[in-house]
């Protein structure tokens, strides 16, 4: 398991009345993750707003190793958080 930093960028409204309806989320690894190719990667993402907590994976294919720095999109509908106060995660892979 390798840790990562998780952010989340401004949320994109479905409509006017709830602009938190949708978080995308950018997922960058520290570290290199030597990952087995033909394998996936699984992407384990916790957020909470300091009431509330929500827990996420995404799988994504992997070719090889995620070089440091490699960055991953997602976009989540968000029905239960706020303002976004805290976050963490892991990558979960095969080793190459």
């Amino acid at each position: 398991m390798t840790d990562i930093a998780v952010t989340v960028a401004s949320g994109t409204p479905f409509n006017t009345d709830d602009s938190n309806a949708v978080l995308s989320i950018t997922v960058t690894n520290t570290a290199l993750v030597p990952s087995a190719a033909s394998t996936n990667a699984y992407y384990y993402i916790s957020l909470t707003d300091g009431t509330t907590t929500e827990t996420y994976t995404f799988s994504v294919a992997v070719t090889g190793s995620i070089t440091a720095g490699h960055e991953e999109n997602f976009v989540v509908e968000n029905t239960t958080l706020q303002a976004i106060t805290d976050s963490s995660g892991a990558i979960y892979y095969t080793a190459a």
